[in-house]
């Protein structure tokens, strides 16, 4: 890609029922991806049916976006594999009437633009399929609620790894006392995903051959995806947006790697422990470049933060390019950064 190419790459999860990432949808300037997803506006005829059932017959899978049933789009309906419904566009009458006349026809519903855990409750009863959206990145309905043990057990412990004094010994204290963390964590340091001559036999070991930084981290996430009422998706999302602000900090400068990492996995606690991520931040005792990275995206902690969710969420017209290009991050930069984190956080995902 020349330096000059005005071309950016992203993508976003598409989730099963059981909210497992079951595809990607590839997002660029110009939108392309590997199902032929037709657009509402296109205007249907021959020609186009004749290039669609070839493709048809060449194996490719066929989506309608945004799907609205006219004399326009009704040829389409032999044809298409999948249905795209935006959930935000219409009401839970029209959604509802949606699903009564496609499922019949053995056609899968996926729902884009799923922004909160009811619409999601509320697709999935009626029989769609497929999900896309930002809701697993939002903390359910907590009113009224206390934190559960769960949850409060993984945030002291996340607190406690935030200490600054905190030695090794009690370190490899506070894991010990949690047989199955300190297993993933050496599983987890000894995977190939962190191929390494030299093999960790013991906590200790790991604490002192990786550093605190970096144990803190592993476990932080581990923790997390011990979560029982939440998906892998969301750890997997979690790690992934930590390792996109972790590259971008390595151009960016001023702050030290590892609190990049923080900050994008961070990020998502809310959506974690269903509490508000103002009152995890002050649980946590963060420093306050950290808070005002992840309350505001204010400076450049926070500009890696606001970077990763524009990739993480396709919004790539969001990007702050002059301020980015600032200190070096052009798009063939960024590209080649996302390109890196996506393969190093699907190998981590795998060894966790």
């Amino acid at each position: 890609m020349s330096s000059n190419t005005h071309v950016l790459l992203a993508r976003q999860p598409i989730y099963n029922q059981n909210l497992e990432i079951s595809a990607y949808e590839l997002l660029f300037r110009s939108h392309s991806q590997y199902v032929i997803e037709i657009l509402e506006n296109i205007e249907v005829d021959n020609e186009l049916i004749e290039a669609l059932t070839k493709a048809k017959k060449q194996g490719s899978r066929l989506a309608l976006d945004d799907f609205i049933l006219d004399h326009n789009s009704a040829p389409l309906l032999h044809l298409v594999d999948i249905v795209k419904v935006d959930v935000l566009a219409l009401t839970k009458l029209q959604i509802e009437r949606f699903a009564k006349v496609f499922i019949p026809r053995k056609l899968t519903l996926l729902a884009e633009k799923v922004e909160t855990h009811e619409m999601y409750e509320f697709c999935k009863g009626l029989g769609f399929e497929l999900f896309q959206g930002y809701f697993l990145s939002k903390p359910q309905n907590i009113e009224g609620h206390a934190i559960p043990d769960n949850k409060l057990v993984v945030l002291n412990l996340i607190a406690k790894l935030q200490q600054p004094d905190v030695s090794a010994a009690e370190l490899t204290d506070t894991l010990s006392r949690d047989p199955q963390l300190g297993y993933k964590l050496l599983k987890l340091v000894n995977s190939a995903a962190f191929a390494r001559i030299q093999k960790c036999s013991s906590l200790q070991q790991a604490i002192t051959l990786l550093g605190f930084r970096h144990i803190r981290s592993w476990v932080t996430l581990i923790a997390l995806g011990n979560l029982e009422d939440k998906p892998l998706a969301l750890r997997q999302t979690s790690l992934e947006r930590a390792i996109i602000c972790q590259k971008l900090g390595e151009k960016l400068g001023e702050h030290s790697v590892f609190d990049y990492y923080t900050v994008g996995l961070f990020s998502l606690l809310d959506a974690f422990i269903d509490r508000p991520i103002l009152e995890i931040i002050k649980s946590l005792k963060l420093p306050t470049t950290m808070v005002k990275a992840l309350m505001n995206n204010q400076g450049t902690l926070g500009l890696a933060l606001h970077t990763a969710k524009c990739f993480q969420e396709g919004l790539l017209d969001n990007l702050q390019i002059e301020k980015l290009e600032s200190y070096g991050l052009d798009l063939e930069t960024m590209n080649e950064l996302y390109k890196q984190s996506l393969i190093e956080s699907d190998a981590q995902a795998e060894s966790l």
